[in-house]
């Protein structure tokens, strides 16, 4: 999940296995053929990358697990705008950084469907990317997969037991704690008025819910 540790897991799974043990990659094919095409022991035994639900319908019968970090939705989104800001190659850094821009007035200006809402639940759900209006459906999708047996996930906040039992399957004697990377500076801190976290709570409900449900299930 964008802006919820995703770089500091890898990092995690790099410190346990080395650098040969872990191979990067998001798109569908490319996570296949990180897969698919691993013969040896030597080879990287996790795929680590910002890809959606539904990868695992390309790997030719293997077994898999999902490893999914969550993070309470409305700071996820936040953190994503200001990384967004601090970033000049992104999609939608030149209408973020405008000088009389807020998130509220970002997200008037979008029709539903798009805009950083609700993206865990469209990536969980595997249609993040499609421009599928999200409803009820989605989200019992999303909760479906991330209870799923072959599914491993954890809190952003509280990663502790999740890496525990990481640390368990993949032999690791040792589990480091995790990484701290990618964080913003001061630079980076705009927005959080009340009147921005109650534009990201109005447009998050999905990812609201399922955040609840994951933290109800711990």
């Amino acid at each position: 999940m964008p802006r919820a540790s995703g770089s500091s897991l890898h990092a995690w799974f790099r410190r346990s296995l080395g650098k040969g043990g872990v191979a990067q990659a998001n798109a569908a094919a490319a996570v296949a053929q990180a897969v698919v095409g691993r013969h040896e022991p030597g080879m990287p035994g996790v795929v680590s990358g910002h890809f959606t639900y539904g990868v695992h319908e390309l790997l030719e019968g293997r077994p898999y697990r999902y490893v999914v970090l969550l993070r309470d939705p409305v700071q996820r989104v936040l953190s994503l705008f200001r990384y967004i800001r601090s970033l000049p190659t992104h999609d939608l850094h030149a209408e973020l950084t405008r000088p009389d821009m807020t998130i509220a007035r970002f997200y008037a200006d979008k029709v539903p469907g798009s805009g950083p809402r609700n993206a865990m639940v469209a990536q969980l759900a595997g249609v993040l990317g499609t421009r599928v209006t999200l409803g009820q459906e989605h989200l019992e999708q999303a909760t479906a997969h991330l209870f799923d047996d072959r599914t491993l996930f954890g809190l952003a906040e509280h990663p502790a037991s999740l890496l525990q039992r990481l640390a368990e399957i993949l032999s690791v004697q040792i589990a480091p704690e995790l990484p701290q990377v990618n964080r913003l500076g001061n630079a980076q801190a705009w927005g959080g008025s009340p009147e921005d976290i109650a534009a990201i709570s109005a447009n998050n409900q999905l990812d609201i819910e399922l955040y609840r449900r994951a933290t109800r299930s711990g």
